[in-house]
């Protein structure tokens, strides 16, 4: 059938015009046409109205029942050929719906050059546009966002109707585009910043700027592009403007700009916050925040316009205080906003980036009214008000007085700015700008400051600007309290400030109150430090002639009497102990035989500084007249303070008064009293009943020994028990030595009184060294014959209180003194103590209460001194007042001559072994078996923050057992603490610093112990006691136990001269304590 059908189609005459048409489109009217010029009656060809004319299939055949499958079968067309459309394509007219079109060419079947001659030929009309057709490039598929931009020309399509996908993606395919071109973009949005800012349409930029970001990241469609415009400024901004603080709207390119707001105190333009700005920062690639350089390089902008703004105001005038402190606040407050955002960015610092800014004064801060800017060294943090203690500390007044400072800042902290200045920044700007210094901090400060230069010195080798620097408080006085700083005068002392070389120091007041001069404060730190800077003593500068005049004569009872007087305490006056200054290398030869006595009627001195000079009478000199021959004239009724002066000139390297008030008492007190103030005067007693064996080797005193190796030794080595190590020697003596003339028999005849004690003391195999060590101790404690009837009467003086020091001995013995917190009850049968009256009985009980079952006797020194002083050698005698004041004096010399005895710690710290110690002679046990036991000591040097093993003023610091060092490490301000108190302390007793130490040990009861005369406080009982509360209670327990440590110095054992000596100290010193204590809240 269907073959039919074809075969009968194929039969009629379809090239004859045979298929009617409506001629005049009503149907009136119709003609035949052939099939092939002709299309149905159903077809849409109102897209191609311009094109040519189309002939409709007459609608009478659908009525007569003639199919339109006949009709195409016949040939009739349902569109136009695609040659037709080609050829007359660039003819097409704009109509309202390309809709069929589209659809005639999604379904044609189209060639390459078909698709080509589509995409090139203008044929497509565009919305709102019927005077033209485009080409499918030149128009834009609808979309809401490209309305944005008035260069887009969107397709005519009807809005009735939607674009199906395959219509959508055929126009696409063409070329119709669906996003606006990067360029095109940019290009609007360059033009809309170039208009004004009232002219610009804010919404439309914003609609722009959000379609451009949509189309950029990792995925748009402009990400490749984008790079070619990202110095294109099209980002709306804003900026502050520093100097009247406006903000600014502008706009910018991404790498100009930042998102984060921070940056605007700095003058960098940020994204308007109005805007999504991290969304657009993202994609656009804008940084957060400016990089380190560019942050630096910003800094040092602000700096040089806020200098130049300075200058520039100070040129022009600068006479308006209002308008300069307007000037300084907003300097001020800019670069504190400024720091404020750099330290939000410390970690992204690198110390390469930061070297320029610490050679550059770029932190300002205001100084006299005007901002001036400072480098990183010459600024610091201020001190955190809640977080400072009780106490003032002297370095914080001096930093707050003589530098700028400024709150703590993480950034400034990183360019180099510190907390606190160090002593050698303080010490550089002392010899900077000396006057300066002085005028900022005042005498008294500057005083303190010298001293603290003084204890620990920030140099190591004295260079000429030191020395020629005025830097150095010089005092032109006329009482010598003046000097110290006392004020008890009718008027003050004038201080200049001045180089070393014109200052001196005051060893005899005598001679600097004969000129006129400038004088150190006359503290034994500071003159030690003028001494090294080059300062000279007044003795030393001011030079002495003597002139005898009138008649001489030797040979008189006077000359003899002197001589045979000097010959007896020879010994004495030669001893290294009565004098920290050291022998002439002649000494023993000037008080020989060859010595000459002359009696004068009168002897002149003159004495002689710069060009000023005085005369003076004397009543003893002494003259070189030859080489080998030394000449010392007296007068009627000498003085014996000149001829301390004159002996003291002859053997010393230099003779200071206390020198010659200590020579000449050696000279006139009877020898029972030397004996009773501790003078080994037994040494120049020899008993005449009986010939004496030959001398042995002279017994000098023993010398000073390492930390490590014995100090003072009590017991031989038999009666000291070392459970560590076993005692050792420097060498035994000879057994043929060990007869009549051995160390035994010698000592046996110098103190008869305890020679059954002797053979105990000395042990087997005795060296020279602790023969000599014996004979100090017992010339020290044990009368010679004759007395031990006074010794009796001394024991019925109370037992000694239990304030306990214990000696460590390690190896030969260890000089280790130690004051412990004991607790000792009164036993039954005895009396209890008696507590001492007073101030010095207060401080007593204090320290009996600060520390339970620790217990002190005062009465026991008391009555002992009384005794001793006084002591004449009849006792049958009176003495006189003279007498009395001039022993009084000598003990006083003898204990200050002690206490400044004190020797440096050592920086290797100590250690020794736990040691028993017994067999003690009779009056020098303290318990019931006479024996005591002595703890081990093992500290050593800790590190601490400084990282100099000291204090923050110069006191050393030890660790002892493992857990101390941890202790010390969390606890360091308690050590600061610590250190002020023993600081002050160490300058009532007239100490360097570095004779005292402080060291923590948990474990035992020592408070504090004496090592070779060098001092060592506990911290423990610092914190325990005091560190919550630092007050005269605090300032008295530490004074008392100075006082005992020191006694230390004179006497080892813990007997009954240690408690007079101690009292005697504690007595000597505390005039210098009352001042301090009323300095102390």
């Amino acid at each position: 059938e269907g073959r039919a059908r074809q075969r009968f189609v194929e039969l009629l005459p379809t090239d004859s015009p045979c298929v009617l048409f409506d001629a005049d489109g009503t149907g009136a009217k119709c003609q035949t046409a052939p099939p092939r010029e002709l299309y149905l009656s159903t077809s849409d060809l109102s897209a191609f109205v311009g094109v040519g004319v189309f002939h409709k299939v007459s609608k009478r055949l659908s009525k007569a029942g003639v199919s339109d499958a006949f009709l195409l079968a016949l040939g009739v067309r349902t569109t136009i050929s695609i040659d037709f459309l080609f050829l007359h394509l660039d003819t097409l007219s704009w109509n309202t719906n390309p809709k069929p079109l589209i659809k005639y060419l999604l379904d044609a079947n189209l060639s390459p050059g078909d698709l080509v001659k589509l995409r090139s030929t203008q044929y497509l009309p565009a919305e709102g546009d019927e005077t033209h057709v485009y080409a499918p490039s030149e128009l834009y598929l609808k979309d809401d966002n490209l309305k944005t931009f008035p260069f887009v020309r969107f397709l005519q399509w009807p809005a009735s109707e939607g674009m199906p996908k395959s219509h959508r993606d055929f126009l696409t395919k063409l070329g119709v585009r669906v996003d606006a071109p990067l360029a095109s973009v940019m290009g609007f949005m360059e033009g809309e910043c170039r208009k004004e800012e009232g002219a610009r349409d804010e919404k439309v930029y914003s609609s722009a700027l959000r379609y451009l970001t949509q189309r950029l990241g990792p995925q748009g469609i402009y990400e490749k592009q984008f790079s070619h415009y990202r110095s294109t400024k099209f980002l709306p901004c804003i900026r502050q403007n520093l100097e009247t603080g406006d903000v600014i709207q502008e706009m910018q390119s991404p790498v100009a700009c930042y998102y984060n707001p921070s940056s605007l105190v700095m003058g960098f333009s940020t994204l308007d916050p109005q805007l999504d700005t991290v969304h657009i920062a993202t994609r656009t690639k804008c940084s957060k925040d400016p990089s380190c350089q560019v942050l630096i390089k910003r800094l040092t902008q602000l700096v040089d316009i806020s200098k130049a703004k300075v200058d520039h105001f100070e040129k022009n005038g600068g006479n308006d205080d209002d308008e300069r402190q307007k000037l300084s606040e907003k300097i001020l407050t800019l670069f504190e906003a400024v720091f404020a955002y750099m330290a939000s960015r410390t970690s992204d610092f690198d110390k390469r980036d930061l070297t320029s800014l610490t050679k550059k004064a770029f932190i300002p801060s205001e100084s006299r009214g005007q901002v001036v800017f400072y480098l990183p060294s010459q600024i610091f943090f201020k001190k955190d008000s809640s977080s400072s203690s009780q106490a003032t500390d002297d370095h914080d007044v001096l930093t707050e007085t003589l530098f700028q400072q400024i709150q703590y800042n993480a950034f400034l902290s990183l360019v180099g700015v510190k907390a606190e200045p160090s002593v050698q920044e303080i010490f550089d700007l002392m010899i900077e700008k000396p006057d300066e210094v002085l005028d900022s901090l005042g005498e008294a400060k500057y005083k303190m400051l010298l001293r603290r230069i003084a204890s620990d010195p920030p140099f190591k080798h004295i260079t000429k600007q030191i020395r020629s620097c005025p830097f150095l408080l010089g005092y032109l006085v006329i009482d010598e309290d003046f000097a110290s700083g006392e004020e008890g005068g009718v008027q003050k002392a004038q201080y200049v400030l001045a180089r070393a070389e014109d200052i001196f120091l005051v060893d005899n007041s005598f001679l600097r109150r004969q000129f006129p001069m400038l004088v150190s404060p006359m503290e034994q730190t500071i003159e030690e430090f003028y001494h090294r800077i080059g300062s000279k003593y007044v003795s030393e500068v001011v030079k002495k002639e003597f002139e005898v005049q009138g008649s001489t004569w030797t040979d008189t009872a006077l000359t003899k009497s002197f001589a045979s007087r000097i010959r007896e305490r020879r010994p004495l006056l030669l001893s290294p102990t009565n004098s920290s200054r050291p022998l002439l290398p002649n000494a023993a030869k000037v008080l020989d035989d060859q010595l000459e006595i002359i009696q004068a009627d009168k002897i002149q001195a003159k004495y002689s500084f710069e060009r000023s000079s005085k005369h003076l009478k004397v009543t003893c000199c002494s003259k070189q007249r030859t080489r080998q021959k030394t000449t010392i004239y007296i007068t009627t009724n000498p003085d014996w303070f000149d001829i301390g002066s004159a002996i003291g000139a002859l053997i010393l390297q230099r003779c200071q008064l206390e020198d010659a008030l200590l020579l000449s008492q050696l000279l006139e007190s009877p020898l029972e009293t030397l004996r009773y103030r501790g003078f080994p005067v037994d040494r120049v007693l020899r008993p005449v009943s009986k010939p004496q064996p030959p001398p042995p080797p002279p017994l000098e005193p023993p010398q000073p020994a390492d930390t490590k190796a014995a100090a003072h030794s009590e017991a031989s080595s038999s009666d000291i028990i070392t459970k560590d190590k076993s005692p050792e020697t420097n060498g035994q003596v000879p057994p043929g030595n060990r007869g009549e003339e051995g160390f035994e028999s010698i000592l046996k005849q110098m103190f008869p009184s305890c020679a059954s004690d002797i053979p105990n003391l000395l042990g087997p195999n005795p060296t020279k060294e602790k023969a000599r060590e014996i004979a100090n101790l017992l010339s020290t404690k044990i009368p010679p014959a004759g007395h031990e009837k006074k010794m009796q009467d001394d024991e019925t003086l109370p037992p000694q209180g239990s304030m306990k020091n214990d000696q460590v001995n390690g190896g030969s013995g260890d000089g280790v003194n130690r004051l412990e917190d004991t607790s000792n009850s009164n036993k039954e049968g005895k009396e209890p103590k008696k507590k001492s009256s007073g101030l010095m009985g207060k401080m007593l009980r204090g320290l009996h209460n600060g520390v339970p079952g620790f217990h002190s006797s005062s009465s026991i020194g008391s009555s002992r001194i009384k005794q001793t002083i006084s002591q004449p050698a009849d006792s049958n005698r009176h003495s006189s007042p003279e007498h009395d004041a001039s022993t009084q004096q000598s003990l006083e010399a003898m204990l200050n001559q002690a206490v400044q005895s004190s020797r440096s710690v050592d920086n290797a710290g100590i250690r020794s072994p736990e040691t028993l110690v017994r067999s003690l002679p009779q009056g020098l046990e303290r318990g019931t078996d006479g024996c005591e036991v002595i703890p081990a000591q093992n500290i050593h040097p800790f590190k601490g923050p400084h990282g100099n093993y000291k204090s923050r003023n110069g006191i050393k610091v030890f660790s002892g057992a493992s857990t101390a060092a941890p202790f010390l490490a969390q606890n360091f301000k308690a050590v600061e603490q610590f250190s002020i108190v023993i600081q002050n302390l160490a300058a009532v007793f007239k100490l360097h610093l570095r004779t005292v130490a402080i060291y923590f040990e948990p474990t035992g009861g020592t408070i504090a112990f004496n090592s070779n005369k060098a001092l060592y406080f506990n911290l423990r009982f610092f914190c325990t006691l005091h560190q919550n509360s630092v007050d005269s209670a605090c300032y008295s327990y530490w004074y008392m136990t100075f006082a005992h440590e020191l006694a230390h110095n004179l006497v080892t054992a813990h007997n009954k001269e240690h408690g007079s000596f101690t009292e005697s100290i504690a007595a000597l010193y505390l005039p210098d304590f009352v001042k301090l204590l009323s300095q102390i809240p």
